[in-house]
């Protein structure tokens, strides 16, 4: 029994590193530019449904309700493969450090500029004020005991921000305490 506790301990830990080791290697190809997009038409509110269907199960432990609010006529030129990680890595952070019984939002719109708008809206406690203008940092945490408890590398916001920004877009973030937090994010229209 103490021999299992102990190999489930050393799993835990190891698959943190390995994740760690993945985070901070997509980071560095990502800022030395040797990540090429792939740039196509991607039919935004599919891509959204598939990354929320990806992640139903975690937001069934938390009881975390979630929602598809991306128009169905809404197009974007991006990499599918790196727009299902930011999507991904948004909507797990909201699911992971929102609140039991939460729930969770995707939207979209065309915006200005031939560009479209998504948006990934929780109502968790929310993100202080002096914690908003770092949170894109990397190994930055707003609630670094929460952290802990939860896992994570700390590196998903500042991937997230440099996939968009390699796409032509921007990231930002909208967060009120104890009313939730919005990541948005934008990219070229198709």
């Amino acid at each position: 029994e103490t021999a299992t506790r102990f190999l489930k301990t050393i799993e835990k830990h190891t698959d943190r590193l390995t994740f760690l080791i993945e985070d901070l290697l997509t980071i560095s190809r990502l800022e030395g530019g040797q990540i090429v997009m792939n740039l196509q038409p991607v039919e935004l509110r599919g891509e959204a449904q598939r990354v929320l269907d990806d992640l139903q199960a975690r937001a069934e432990e938390k009881h975390v309700g979630l929602q598809n609010e991306v128009p169905a006529d809404l197009f974007a030129r991006a990499d599918l493969d790196r727009l299902e990680q930011v999507l991904f890595n948004l909507i797990e952070n909201a699911i992971k450090y929102g609140r039991n019984q939460g729930h969770v939002t995707v939207g979209g719109e065309a915006a200005s500029n031939a560009t479209v708008k998504l948006w990934v809206r929780d109502n968790g406690p929310g993100i202080p004020a002096e914690s908003t203008e770092r949170v894109f940092e990397r190994f930055y945490r707003a609630d670094r005991a929460r952290s802990r408890e939860t896992g994570g590398t700390g590196l998903g916001l500042s991937i997230v921000k440099h996939i968009v920004q390699a796409h032509g877009g921007e990231v930002s973030v909208a967060s009120e305490v104890g009313k939730g937090t919005t990541f948005f994010f934008t990219l070229p229209a198709a």
